[in-house]
């Protein structure tokens, strides 16, 4: 499913405090799990990369789910959107030719490259330095069905 224009636009997070986005993904028996991220990108406009900043709780749930949620919450307008769809994780050392859907490992790790460099998402009081954590991976949600709230 192709992402409405207005959605790509929310993930395209010019500033740390613009959009909350919340990654919620569930074991089997039901072990939930919420993972914030200020960051995100697109891809072939109907998925959405999220960086794997050490989600091991997240890792574990795909491993036994391959079904994620993203809920973009809005703090200025009250409003929020949420994504569900089929959930991976694509990390630096997978084959290149690994599939997710019509994805490739080397293809979604190209295009991700050295995100930091790709937008302004940090202020000057951030301590986090992202390029040590642009190593691990990313994770990819496609786009199934969107609610809007």
């Amino acid at each position: 499913m192709k992402l409405p224009e207005e959605i790509v636009s929310l993930l395209k997070i010019k500033e740390i405090n613009d959009t909350a986005v919340y990654l919620a993904t569930s074991s089997l028996d039901g072990d939930i799990n919420l993972m914030p991220s200020p960051y995100t990108d697109i891809y072939l406009d109907e998925y959405i990369l999220i960086p794997d900043l050490f989600a091991q709780k997240t890792k574990i749930n795909l491993n036994e789910n391959r079904q994620g949620l993203i809920s973009i919450v809005l703090p200025t307008s009250n409003k929020n959107v949420t994504i569900e769809g089929s959930c991976n994780i694509i990390q630096w050392g997978h084959p290149a030719k690994f599939r997710f859907y019509d994805l490739t490992a080397g293809d979604v790790l190209e295009h991700w490259g050295n995100w930091t460099g790709k937008e302004n998402i940090l202020d000057d009081d951030n301590l986090a330095k992202p390029e040590v954590f642009a190593q691990r991976g990313v994770i990819i949600i496609k786009a199934e069905k969107i609610i809007y709230n």
